[in-house]
């Protein structure tokens, strides 16, 4: 029996026992303006409340510039539940902890929209690692080959408005 071919783009699963120390190490580093340093130019600790058990998750994420003004996050992992409904999150940039609306966007045909743009940006060899997906095709995907990896693999947006902190 044949195994079916890959989809032409698909969710990175990275190895989860070196991430719990990699993220443990990340998020001291992140925690403070002096240690952020050039790592917090591209990460930052993105504080929310678990829906049923009610403790603070802090996650280290990817972030880049929207063209709106606000941050954005792309993700393909289980800690977005959390936002469904639930708009008010923490962020700390660059060693400062700073209070943020979180808009989740779970959308294939608005995520691969995103994605898309974002692929042709970088170009499809680079944009996959960047992004958390492997592409399997040599070209970049099509809308529709995004928008079923959104459904299949829930690769989701999270748009960050974050405040300025007051002193």
């Amino acid at each position: 029996m044949r195994s079916s071919p890959r989809p032409p783009v698909q969710r990175v699963r990275p190895p989860q026992a070196p991430y719990r120390l990699v993220n443990r190490v990340v998020r001291w580093l992140l925690a403070t303006p002096a240690r952020s340093g050039r790592l917090g130019r591209h990460l930052m600790l993105l504080h929310l409340t678990g829906r049923r058990t009610g403790r603070e998750l802090v996650f280290p994420v990817a972030y880049r510039q929207g063209g709106d003004g606000r941050l954005l996050v792309l993700t393909n992992s289980g800690w977005r539940v959390n936002l469904r409904g639930r708009p008010d999150v923490e962020v700390t940039l660059r060693g400062q902890l700073r209070p943020a609306r979180a808009e989740l966007v779970e959308d294939p045909d608005r995520v691969a929209t995103v994605y898309r743009a974002l692929i042709e940006a970088a170009g499809h060899r680079r944009a996959g690692r960047r992004m958390g997906i492997r592409i399997n095709v040599p070209r970049t995907p099509t809308h529709d080959e995004l928008a079923d990896a959104a459904r299949r693999d829930g690769l989701a947006l999270v748009h960050l408005d974050v405040r300025d902190v007051r002193p």
